[in-house]
């Protein structure tokens, strides 16, 4: 143990700190906190941008619907994009939304949406889209 001397002459033992010691844990804590909750907040935040975008699509799809009832030539046209402005100009969407990760909506080759970063192809199967 390290001696210090008290200046009249006497040595005394030097005492380790507690709250470096404190500090320490403190840090190593909050370390191990961040490195257990930082990975499972950003999968929870594309996890809910995933459920955002399938209920856009879900719109979307209403929307494309009701413009194919009631106009004689459909709007649907598979492999392109979905026009999306000119659908809430003739009132079948209320509101323009995109995909919250940059997404773009294209018509699959059955007519269904689909979104270039959360279902980008056909062959995903509809289980795969509902449970997520």
């Amino acid at each position: 143990m390290h001696q210090t001397f008290d200046g009249i002459g006497g040595a005394k033992p030097r005492r380790g700190s507690l709250g470096l010691y404190a500090m320490s844990m403190a840090l190593v804590t909050l370390f191990l906190v961040l490195a257990f909750f930082f990975p499972q907040f950003f999968r929870m935040k594309s996890g809910i941008y995933r459920l955002s975008c399938k209920e856009i699509r879900r719109k979307i799809e209403v929307a494309v619907t009701n413009y194919d009832s009631n106009n004689t030539r459909s709007i649907v046209q598979p492999g392109k994009p979905i026009d999306i402005d000119h659908l809430k100009a003739t009132g079948f969407l209320s509101e323009v939304q995109n995909c919250p990760e940059s997404g773009k909506f294209l018509f699959g080759p059955q007519g269904e949406v689909l979104c270039t970063i959360h279902r980008p192809t056909a062959k995903q199967a509809a289980d795969s889209d509902s449970g997520s």
